[in-house]
């Protein structure tokens, strides 16, 4: 029954909240400008004439990353001229099945390798997150939902541009779609590290959008992770991400200036459940500040099943509380 009231809610949400984020429309300001931005976007020439390859970074608390993307055609990045929502995605879609791109990245994520060290290396601090005598610890809630603390990834699809209407920059302003296949060698569970060389294939749609008054960014995407130690199940999963800002928004409007984050895995083997994840967000910018101080909530519904053997330290299911305070610059 709790899993159907979660998996319910999610869905209701999700519907709701994604039909209200895609109606947001503003008028233009000068407030956040591509130097205070963390994505850098650097197009650099390739030997081949008519093609070039493009090096683009993050830093995030949460996900960092550095890839490259590399042309497998000639035919060069399309830009797609609209904030329609629902243009940008149905052009992205439009021919991925041949993919004409090929994306390396590698990613960290700092903030679950800072809070599997503190349990490790610096255990006193680590109970210190103990919130008073229940069984919520503040670090087990600001790192929980990540399960790897490093990848390797390469995607195989379309790339395209992403400039509004009467604009010419494009800056970090780039949406994907296409197969992605990711690569790690371990997992993380309750902030241990655990050996596993793992494998998640998946299709994606995704992209960011950075204007100095609105910043956007999305993933959708379905796949399957798979793993060598036979302590962790293998899973298929459906990820819906969105989240946006705009300074054009009233301060305290409860859904603009907002995300959601909703995952359910399900075993590979049986079609049983395993997690789902629901995380709202919230994002307080004003005209004149550098930076948004954003909170997320949620839960992360766990079963036992999940994990079997030595790995299984619990017959019951479980529930985590998630709070991620952060600044957006």
């Amino acid at each position: 029954m709790r899993c159907f009231c979660f998996f319910a809610a999610g869905l209701i949400s999700s519907s709701f909240m994604i039909s209200a984020f895609a109606a947001d429309t503003a008028a233009p300001a000068q407030v956040l400008s591509d130097e205070q931005s963390t994505q850098r976007y650097t197009p650099v020439p390739a030997s081949d004439e008519g093609r070039k390859f493009d090096v683009m970074w993050e830093f995030d608390p949460y996900y960092s990353n550095v890839g490259v993307n590399i042309p497998l055609t000639n035919t060069p990045i399309p830009t797609i001229r609209s904030t329609d929502e629902s243009v940008i995605y149905s052009d992205l879609i439009q021919g991925s099945l041949i993919p004409r791109y090929m994306v390396l990245e590698a990613s960290i994520y700092p903030m679950p390798l800072l809070g599997s060290y503190l349990k490790a290396d610096q255990p006193l601090a680590y109970k210190r997150g103990q919130f008073g005598n229940s069984s919520v610890n503040l670090i087990d809630s600001a790192t929980a939902g990540f399960q790897e603390p490093w990848a390797v990834s390469a995607l195989f699809g379309n790339i395209a541009k992403i400039v509004r209407p009467g604009e010419d920059r494009v800056g970090s302003n780039v949406g994907y779609t296409g197969y992605l296949i990711s690569a790690g060698s371990k997992q993380i569970k309750d902030n241990v590290f655990i050996d596993d060389h793992w494998l998640e294939v998946e299709w994606k749609i995704k992209g960011k959008v950075n204007y100095p008054d609105e910043k956007l960014a999305w993933s959708f995407r379905v796949g399957g992770k798979f793993h060598d130690n036979t302590n962790i199940a293998d899973e298929i999963y459906v990820n819906i991400l969105r989240e946006n800002l705009n300074v054009h928004f009233p301060f305290l409007s409860w859904i603009s200036n907002s995300s959601l984050d909703m995952k359910l895995f399900f075993s590979e083997t049986n079609a049983q459940l395993l997690r789902q994840q629901y995380i709202v967000g919230k994002k307080y910018p004003k005209v004149g500040w550098k930076y948004a101080p954003t909170l997320d909530i949620g839960v992360i519904w766990t079963s036992a099943n999940e994990y079997s053997g030595v790995l299984r330290t619990t017959t019951l299911d479980t529930v985590t509380l998630v709070i991620r305070p952060s600044v957006d610059f």
